[in-house]
């Protein structure tokens, strides 16, 4: 299927860039995911109430575009979904029988994933309500999630005699350690707001009317920073968990010797002598 091309969208809702941009590609009649500018920062929504922003080909596609697009024009991205859902994971409408699910995890999860942890600015996820199966991995991979009181997260998976996938085992692991990914995958339980807060799962819990404002205030503050240092510094902590201790202090000097390069690190040291506040939007030479 075919993937959503900006430009060619831009045109059909006039020239201005903050203005609210729907994706929709060619070989679908529903809207999948909408896109609009807060400022510096990219709101992106999936937009598949109904269906609880389950994932299929083409919200695939349709995200990967807008995290594409939040990189040149954006310092920071908030993904949230529309209706009660931030995603209930899978669209299990294009599952049939001989469907060979590993084929579909590399050519419709697995590149959604990427697009979020690869992205090139700080990914936020205010997560409105349910986050299930792969709606899980996709809040998970997102480098910051702040909840609803009524959001919740499950795994979903072996409800239907799967195993996770979407990143969950990885993330879960690292993020509550083995024994509880394992209770929490095995179960498929849901874990609440709250609980999420104490695992560390989310940085915190707001009013279900405040979700997504708050995400975009944390948003706003991020956008204020330096995104390449921001991203340096997700790249080098998920690096961490995989390395020795040796391997990962080396990793950390090349990315620091890199930095130290730069304009904005420069700018930064400058603002801090002469106490003020940095502006990384217009650094200095």
């Amino acid at each position: 299927m075919g993937t959503p091309h900006c430009d060619e969208l831009q045109g059909t809702i006039g020239q201005n860039a903050r203005e609210p941009l729907a994706f929709r590609p060619a070989t679908l009649t529903e809207v999948s995911v909408s896109y609009r500018l807060e400022g510096d920062v990219a709101l992106i929504t999936l937009d598949r109430p109904d269906q609880f922003n389950a994932i299929n080909a083409d919200l695939s596609a349709a995200l990967r575009e807008c995290l594409e697009r939040a990189g040149t024009e954006s310092r920071a991205v908030v993904l949230t979904g529309s209706g009660r859902a931030f995603c209930s994971g899978a669209d299990l409408t294009m599952i049939g029988p001989d469907t060979d699910l590993g084929v579909l995890l590399d050519e419709v999860f697995h590149p959604a994933l990427l697009a979020i942890i690869d992205s090139s600015v700080p990914v936020v996820a205010a997560i409105n309500g349910v986050a299930a199966g792969a709606g899980l991995g996709l809040a998970l991979a997102c480098d910051l999630r702040i909840m609803a009181e009524s959001g919740f997260l499950t795994s979903a998976f072996t409800a239907i005699g799967l195993a996770p996938d979407s990143g969950t085992t990885w993330w879960l692991s690292h993020h509550v350690g083995i024994s509880r990914a394992l209770e929490i995958t095995m179960t498929n339980r849901r874990v609440a707001a709250e609980e999420c807060a104490d695992l560390g799962l989310c940085l915190e819990v707001v009013a279900d009317d405040r979700v997504v404002s708050a995400a975009v205030e944390l948003g706003a503050t991020l956008a204020d920073m330096v995104p390449g240092s921001l991203v340096t510094t997700r790249k080098l902590v998920h690096g961490a968990s995989a390395m020795s201790f040796l391997d990962a202090i080396a990793a950390e000097r090349d990315q620091q010797a890199r930095l130290g390069r730069t304009r904005e690190h420069k700018e930064g040291v400058r603002a801090f002598l002469e106490k003020r506040r940095a502006d990384f939007r217009n650094p200095s030479t």
